[in-house]
């Protein structure tokens, strides 16, 4: 859509564009990009292109059918804002060589202001097969509010993770934010993330997954199959609890569906549980990550990481049935003719042996 010379001088907000591209407008649960993108410096599915401009935002929308229904919410206005935003992001290498956070961001959700939230871990692992990583140092851009630590080493080898464990202690009610940063040994920024949480003024109740979790593992499953893991999301306060969003994300969200109980609800009452169904559907032989976001009035439940492999569907084994001469035969004995042939011929053989035999 052409983008008239009235909104090309307004859409200029980067900020504002960051707040779209993290919360789309419109009903609670619509979405954001964070959810099929992850945060910019990540670059999933190549999202750094929009820095072109809105107009190239919103011919891509127009390509791609899973991205067809935002065009109720965002104007060319809004676009060209994000695509602002966009253009402030520089990855410092190409992503394959950097360390991927697993996931880019967490939700504590409420907790009362001045009190300190039950730790939380995200990871940071190194996807080359064969380099090794880098890191100097993990570090939290608001460290009152969110504290950050990391166990991980200077040199992460290949195919290697490590721990960062996370805090929440807010200081006013309200939502807050921070960014966690991933720094090189010279302090060069290689990646971040974001925390969420909401400061209330009296502690709200505190969600459980039941069995306690925060990696549901499908293992190999076979492609053209689907496979399901069921979890229970707990409420054991004395308030009820609103779900604002409860739904894989993730750049392979696709490859995951979350509903049941608790989806279709949106609400648990005091006390009670409701059943969570996760089902992952390959669709070629690779690995799917992805994690569970949730979103409530409460103290979330830890987050959930989302994997499975997909591999190829087994072919079955060529039949071993007899042939037709065979079943004609009884059912794969032999048949009678070969052997008497056989017989003749041993009994030919015989005579010309005899005939041979001198007097």
């Amino acid at each position: 859509m052409f983008l008239g010379w009235a909104d090309a001088v307004r859409a200029q907000d980067a900020t504002r564009g960051a707040q779209l591209y993290r919360a789309l407008p419109g009903s609670p649960g619509v979405g954001s990009c964070v959810s099929c993108h992850g945060e910019p410096l990540n670059n999933r599915n190549s999202v750094l292109r929009g820095a072109v401009g809105g107009a190239w935002i919103s011919r891509t929308i127009a390509a791609v059918s899973a991205m067809g229904y935002l065009r109720q919410f965002l104007s060319d206005a809004d676009l060209a804002d994000i695509a602002t935003y966009l253009a402030t992001v520089v990855p410092s290498a190409e992503l394959e060589t950097l360390p991927e956070p697993w996931p880019t961001f967490d939700d504590f959700g409420a907790q009362a202001v001045g009190t300190l939230a039950a730790e939380r871990t995200l990871w940071l692992r190194n996807l080359q097969p064969r380099g090794e990583l880098s890191i100097g140092s993990v570090v939290s851009t608001d460290p009152v509010v969110f504290p950050v630590q990391h166990e991980c080493p200077l040199s992460l080898p290949p195919l290697g993770s490590c721990r960062v464990r996370t805090w929440f202690r807010p200081a006013a009610v309200g939502p807050a934010e921070a960014r966690f940063d991933i720094l090189a040994p010279g302090g060069q920024l290689l990646r971040s993330g974001r925390l969420l949480g909401t400061g209330a003024a009296l502690q709200p109740p505190t969600l459980a997954w039941a069995p306690a979790t925060e990696l549901v593992d499908f293992g190999r499953v076979e492609v053209g199959r689907s496979a399901e893991l069921r979890l229970q999301l707990h409420n054991p306060g004395g308030t009820a609890v609103a779900l604002e969003r409860l739904r894989s994300t993730g750049p392979q969200a696709l490859r995951f569906v979350v509903s049941g109980e608790c989806a279709a609800a949106g609400r648990i009452e005091a006390g009670a549980r409701c059943e969570v169904t996760i089902a992952h559907s390959p669709r070629a032989a690779e690995r799917a990550e992805g994690w569970v976001e949730l979103a409530s009035d409460a103290a979330n439940a830890p987050l959930l990481r989302l994997q499975a492999i997909g591999v190829a569907a087994q072919v079955p084994p060529q039949s071993s049935a007899s042939s037709p001469e065979q079943d004609a035969a009884g059912g794969g004995a032999l048949s009678p003719w070969p052997l008497l042939g056989l017989g003749l011929s041993v009994l030919a053989l015989r005579l010309g042996r005899v005939r041979r035999k001198p007097h």
